[in-house]
């Protein structure tokens, strides 16, 4: 919650920073919308975080995949701010709360071998696809959109 508090309210500004930047689209509400926006974090990963938090770090098969959605996030908002050399909405959690927790996470779980190797790569694999999905989807959305319309026209 705290990383969402500093992209969506203090300082906020992460939609129309990730439209502007990172899809280079004219409109800040666009191709990711507020209602988008919402869904993802409000309706996706507040319950999936839930579920970890009810059902504890023992249930690997949730658990190390929601680490995984975090240590990528992280990376993330660290590559994207250093590659538009602007502070992207985020940066600032992802590196004080959301890459210490997941390193942590996996560091402590390999080590006492309660987790292999086999099922880190599973867990970042899982936040590396789940990112791309962000990164694609909604253009193709918005493509499918813009064709449609055309074709109203």
């Amino acid at each position: 919650m705290l990383h969402q508090i500093e992209e969506y309210l203090f300082p906020g500004g992460f939609l129309r920073w990730f439209n502007r930047e990172v899809f280079k689209s004219e409109s800040d509400r666009s191709p990711i919308s507020a209602k988008v926006a919402i869904f993802i974090n409000l309706g996706l990963g507040w319950p999936l975080y839930a579920a970890v938090g009810f059902a504890g770090l023992e249930q690997m098969w949730l658990s190390m995949p929601a680490m995984g959605i975090l240590f990528v996030n992280a990376w993330f908002h660290i590559a994207l701010s250093l590659s538009s050399n602007r502070y992207s909405p985020g940066t600032f959690t992802s590196i004080m709360v959301l890459l210490p927790l997941s390193l942590y996470t996996f560091y402590y779980y390999v080590m006492t071998w309660e987790i292999g190797f086999q099922l880190l790569f599973l867990s970042i694999l899982t936040g590396v696809v789940l990112h791309l999905l962000m990164l694609t989807v909604p253009r193709e959305l918005q493509h499918a959109k813009e064709k449609r319309l055309e074709r109203q026209r």
